[in-house]
Parts: C-alpha cells; sequence; structure tokens
C-alpha cells in the first residue's frame, strides 16, 4: 500500500505543474476560456452584454484558410477585462472551423512566462495575433481600431489572401 504513494504524489505534481498559474490573482501561461470568464463575474457580464455586428460576424464564420490565434492577456488589465470577453463571445457566435485559439495571461510587466511574450513579441495587452501557413497575418494591440469583431475580420479576410 505504501508504495502507491509515491506513484500518485508524481501524478499530482505533474497535474499541478501543467496547469495555468494564478499568481496574487494573476493568470499565467496557457488557459482556457472557462479560467477567463472565471477571474470575476465582471469578466463574464463583459462577454454576456456584448452585441457584435452581426455581418463582422459572419466574415469572421467564414475563414477560409486554417489559422492560429493566440491571444495574449492580462487579468489584472483594464482593455483584457473589456476586449477578451467580447472576443469569447465573438468567438461563441462565430464559430469558424479552421480556427485555433490560444490564451496566454501575462503577468503585470508584461515579462512572464518570458518565453511566451518573447514569442509573441507583447509589448501591450491584449494582444490578439492571427497567423496562417506560418506567417504572421497581423495582430490587434490593446484597442481595436474599429471594434473587435471589424478588425477580426479584416485580419480573416487577409489570411485567405496569398503570401506577398
Amino acid at each position: 500500500m505504501l508504495r502507491s504513494w509515491p506513484c500518485l504524489t508524481g501524478v499530482l505534481t505533474v497535474s499541478i505543474a501543467t496547469a495555468p498559474v494564478a499568481a496574487d490573482d494573476v493568470l499565467l501561461g496557457r488557459v482556457k476560456p472557462g479560467a477567463i470568464l472565471s477571474i470575476s463575474e465582471e469578466w463574464r457580464q463583459n462577454r454576456d452584454s456584448y452585441q457584435p455586428t452581426e455581418t463582422d460576424v459572419l466574415r469572421i464564420a467564414s475563414l477560409k484558410v486554417p489559422a492560429t490565434l493566440d491571444v495574449y492577456f492580462g487579468s489584472w488589465c483594464s482593455d483584457s477585462r473589456r476586449e477578451v470577453p467580447r472576443f469569447l463571445k465573438i468567438l461563441d457566435l462565430a464559430a469558424p472551423r479552421g480556427l485555433k485559439v490560444r490564451y496566454f495571461g501575462l503577468d503585470r510587466t508584461k515579462k512572464q512566462p518570458a518565453r511566451l511574450v518573447r514569442k509573441g513579441s507583447v509589448e501591450r495587452v491584449p494582444t490578439f495575433i492571427l497567423r496562417s501557413d506560418g506567417r504572421e497575418i497581423g495582430r490587434i494591440v490593446e484597442t481595436p481600431q474599429t471594434s473587435l469583431e471589424h478588425d477580426l475580420a479584416v485580419l480573416v479576410e487577409s489570411a485567405a489572401d496569398p503570401a506577398p
């Protein structure tokens, strides 16, 4: 019976090590949308109350090429608190089949986790980076130029264009 404890402890350690880390209520590393929405009731309300433009949602839904969208955010950041829940609502409505989305929480200095910050060349949050066929299509940094769904629709349509 005692021999099973070291094995069990090893399993628990691995599970904890691969889970997103909350340090002082700051989500760090790769996280799932559910963890983002559990930051606070405000994050859920920001998603639920947002009404994106239907035309742009349909444009996002029409993604024709496989693509990856990396979302870098700060659970402590007011811009992230506004834009990331809106993005989750847009994604729920559009459900683009060829889009893989990954969420990465950063610390207040935007230096940790260091590997993620370097990979995305992130300076401000939130940062949304769309990639397709090994190239960066574009990014939305901190606040959209028009609306989040419109700027995303423009990026999605750009993904279908051949590389310059």
